[in-house]
Parts: structure tokens; C-alpha cells; sequence
């Protein structure tokens, strides 16, 4: 009996040792999250999906959020953004922009530790658009009538049968000011700006990675070897293994490359709130 206790304990030890070392020398594994093409609802579900996938998995010391992106939906930018900031908290993000990563996908990186660019990647581009199309003028040509039963003046704001009023424009504007200011304030707060000092960038102007680092908007232009060395400092670890992270059955309509027209069409549906860079 003391001698199948003796093996067992030798066994479990040389399992323990053998776990040891082979988690001491392995590397640390960091989550790639990729932010591509336009940001829909259709786009940013499966993006949240894998960052709390990269939150919640202990193999995942840190995230790094890699963009390449105009922007898209505001509201859906601006949720990817406080999903990133909050898992910052616990889990070290570091957002790496591509060729391009503005307005809503700019936003959407405010949330990361650091936000890193090339010297010629496009990124800022601050601002809130309303778009909608407006065809009264050829519903009149082609005796189309609009037909509406309402409940307020502008309740129908917005409808491309009829001419846009003073009143419509006015509450349009008033959203559009409002979400401007939350990803106003997004910036001043992510990247430490004086507000007054932040409003003559953001107009809606794009900036290279090289200009944007001047006014202090990110962090470095040192591409992905800057990245990688923000996220050896967080983790402590120089020895880093980078996995992506996507769906694991991309879906008929990926597979013949429609979800691309599906994003597009979402995105031109009116009304639209949108952070983008066109």
C-alpha cells in the first residue's frame, strides 16, 4: 500500500512539475479582436460577443483590438466603446489602427489603454452625420402623395416624401449635437484634452497617424511593434502569442461575400445616426 501511495505521489509531482514549467516557458496568449469594414448592428454584435469571450477566458492575458475601419452606427460605436473601457479595467486593450480607423471606429478605441497608429493611417475624424434621403421634389414630378396621420409636428422627421421643415431640422440637429457632445467628451476624457482646446479638431477632419499623435489623439505611430511592446508591459510577459478571434461558422452570406451589401444597405437605411469617414 505505501508503495502505490509512493508511485502516486511521484506521478502527481512529476505532473506538477511537468504543468510548471510548461506554463512558466509557453507563451502569453493575447486575443486579436479585428474591427472591419463598417460598424452596423449587424457587424458590432459578433465584435462584442468576442470581447467578452477574451474577458471571461483566463488563456487571454490582454486583447488587442485591431481596426481597420470608416466607422459606421453611432450608437453601436459607441457601445463597442464602453465594453472596451470596461474590460481595460481588468484586462489589459490596446487598439492597433490599420489603414484606417475613424470617426465611430475611433471611438470605439477610446476605450483601450493605448491607442496605437502607422505614421500614414488615417484616424479622428470627430463628428456626427444625420443622413436620409429626400424625393419630394420627384414624388411631386411623378404625382406620388404622401399619406401620414401624426401625433406631432415632427414626429415624421425625416420622411423623404415631403420637404423638410424648420422644426424637423431643428430637432435633427439637436440629436446630432447630442450624441457630438458624448463622443466629444469620450475623447477629452480617454485622451486628457482640455475640451475648449479639442473642439477647433473636431469638425469631422481626418488626420494620418503622424498629425494625430501631435495633438495628442493616440499614442504612438509605431504600428504593430508598438503595440506589442505596450502589451509586454502590462502582461510582464516578453513572450506573447497573438490568436484571432471570429465566428467559428461564418454563415452563407459570408461565404459568398454578401454580408459586405448587407452592412452597406444597413447603413444607408434612413434615418441614420452615423460616426463615419467617407
Amino acid at each position: 500500500m505505501k508503495k502505490i501511495v509512493k508511485i502516486f505521489f511521484i506521478v502527481f509531482l512529476l505532473i506538477f512539475v511537468v504543468n510548471f514549467f510548461y506554463y512558466l516557458l509557453s507563451p502569453t496568449r493575447v486575443a486579436v479582436i479585428n474591427i472591419s469594414g463598417l460598424i452596423t448592428p449587424n457587424t458590432a454584435s459578433p465584435i462584442c460577443d468576442q470581447l467578452r469571450q477574451a474577458q471571461k477566458d483566463p488563456m487571454y492575458s490582454a486583447i488587442l483590438l485591431k481596426i481597420n475601419s470608416p466607422g459606421g452606427d453611432a450608437a453601436q460605436s459607441e457601445k463597442i466603446y464602453y465594453l472596451v473601457k470596461q474590460i481595460d479595467e481588468k484586462k489589459p486593450v490596446v487598439a492597433l489602427i490599420d489603414s484606417i480607423g475613424a470617426s465611430g471606429a475611433y471611438f470605439a478605441a477610446l476605450g483601450a489603454r493605448k491607442i496605437v497608429t502607422y505614421p500614414a493611417s488615417l484616424t479622428g475624424s470627430i463628428g456626427v452625420i444625420f443622413e436620409g434621403i429626400n424625393a419630394y421634389k420627384l414624388a411631386n414630378k411623378i404625382g406620388i402623395e404622401d399619406f401620414v396621420v401624426k401625433s406631432g409636428d415632427v414626429k415624421d422627421a425625416g420622411n423623404p416624401l415631403r420637404k423638410p421643415t424648420k422644426s424637423d431640422k431643428e430637432m435633427i440637429f439637436s440629436v446630432v449635437e447630442s450624441v457630438y457632445n458624448q463622443f466629444l467628451n469620450a475623447v477629452a476624457s480617454s485622451r486628457h484634452i482640455n475640451i475648449e482646446k479639442l473642439k477647433p479638431l473636431a469638425d469631422g477632419r481626418v488626420f494620418t497617424g503622424q498629425m494625430a499623435l501631435k495633438y495628442n489623439l493616440i499614442d504612438s505611430i509605431g504600428g504593430f511593434d508598438a503595440a506589442k511592446a505596450y502589451l509586454q508591459k502590462y502582461t510582464g510577459k516578453k513572450n506573447l502569442k497573438f490568436v484571432e478571434l471570429s465566428d467559428s461558422y461564418p454563415g452563407v452570406s459570408n461565404l459568398f461575400g454578401l454580408s459586405s451589401i448587407k452592412n452597406l444597405l444597413d447603413i444607408s437605411k434612413t434615418p441614420s445616426l452615423q460616426m463615419i469617414f467617407k
